[in-house]
């Protein structure tokens, strides 16, 4: 890899703050590199472990301890499982993986919701977006794999309306029209002789959890969302979250699906993309992005500590517009995190940063976009 110079070094920052100036629908995608920026616990390799010791008792994970023992990754493990899982089973792989990040979520809730902490890597960079939102259409598309709740602190805290498309009380049911309604602003128009009521639509976050929630639960055979059951539901309430592997995409097709329906509408639309903290290993839910940036050209800017050199080569082939920027690796495999390389277009190889972390989204929105 090449340092770059000064005139190397003013062209990409050019570049990159150019790209957000244009007026563009952008896409947030955050994947588990943010939550696990705040605790390594909400990794893969953390649940895996967890996993290991709270299902080691049920028949079925023996063929899922095999492939782990054998090298596989939990997600590699887990994959083919499904079709040979009793449904019983499968309740009690989505209790026990909600269960584990319910109880990593909860030891940063209440410093997040009240400030007494330093913000989650995502909040500077949503803060900033959802102040550039044209008045005509101030909708913010985020979509997440995570199950925590790190998204929605960060938007409370910051007082950035959020929803995720439930509506309702303390149990809340899907209705997307309902929660659109719920965005609406009714103001006296002055100009008007009779003084005509005008809506106006707020600034706010679209959020699409489509791997599940903590807060995210089945309940006489419907889906609801109910924060005060994240740690635990009563009898009877199941949990909904996609446990990694084979059961994944088959949880998201059927308890995800009006999410899924909307994450994709919301991908459609978009005119730009950031997938920040993701290693681009779930195609059910990149494949409509990487297809935008293919065929309309869309820009993609990936920010993430680090992302296997076969996949920056193939992201870099999907479009002209397409940005990588990542933590260069150090001769023992690690991340050099002081340092940023920056695969950019129009470069066959990347330009190293010395000094800069914008591969960091919070460093990233503070110095390229001011926030």
């Amino acid at each position: 890899m090449k340092t770059a110079d000064t005139n190397g070094k003013k062209v990409i920052l050019d570049g990159l703050i150019e790209l957000f100036e244009q007026n563009r629908r952008w896409l947030l995608f955050f994947g588990t590199g943010t939550s696990c920026a705040l605790d390594d616990r909400f990794g893969m390799d953390a649940l895996k472990g967890h996993l290991s010791k709270e299902l080691a008792a049920e028949p079925e994970w023996a063929r899922v301890d095999a492939g782990l023992k054998a090298g596989k990754t939990l997600e590699q493990a887990l994959d083919g499982t499904g079709a040979g899982l009793s449904q019983q089973t499968k309740v009690r792989f989505r209790k026990v993986t909600g269960d584990y990040v319910a109880s990593i979520d909860r030891l940063f809730r209440d410093r997040l919701l009240t400030r007494q902490m330093p913000q989650w890597v995502g909040t500077r960079l949503l803060k900033t977006l959802v102040g550039r939102l044209p008045a005509r259409s101030p909708r913010l598309s985020v979509i997440t794999s995570n199950y925590d709740m790190l998204i929605e602190y960060a938007c409370s805290a910051h007082g950035l309306r959020c929803t995720t498309g439930f509506v309702g009380g303390l149990t809340r049911t899907w209705n997307w029209e309902a929660a659109q309604d719920g965005l609406l602003q009714s103001r006296v128009d002055r100009d008007s002789a009779r003084g005509a009521l005008l809506a106006n639509r707020l600034p706010r976050v679209e959020l699409f959890k489509v791997h599940g929630s903590i807060n995210r639960f089945t309940m006489d055979g419907r889906q609801v969302e109910c924060d005060l059951w994240t740690e635990g539901a009563p009898v009877g309430v199941e949990r909904d979250v996609a446990v990694p592997g084979g059961q994944k995409f088959e949880q998201v097709a059927v308890g995800n699906m009006d999410t899924m329906s909307r994450a994709a509408s919301a991908q459609d639309e978009a005119q730009a993309f950031v997938a920040i903290g993701y290693g681009f290993n779930d195609p059910h839910l990149h494949q409509k992005i990487l297809a935008r940036v293919r065929g309309q050209n869309c820009p993609l800017v990936v920010l993430t500590q680090d992302l296997d050199l076969a996949m920056i080569s193939e992201l870099r082939k999907d479009g002209a517009r397409v940005w990588v920027l990542v933590a260069p690796r150090l001769a023992g495999g690690k991340n050099d995190k002081s340092r940023t390389a920056v695969y950019m277009p129009g470069q066959a190889d990347p330009l190293v940063l010395d000094g800069e972390r914008l591969w960091d989204c919070d460093v990233f929105a503070e110095k390229m976009l001011g926030g």
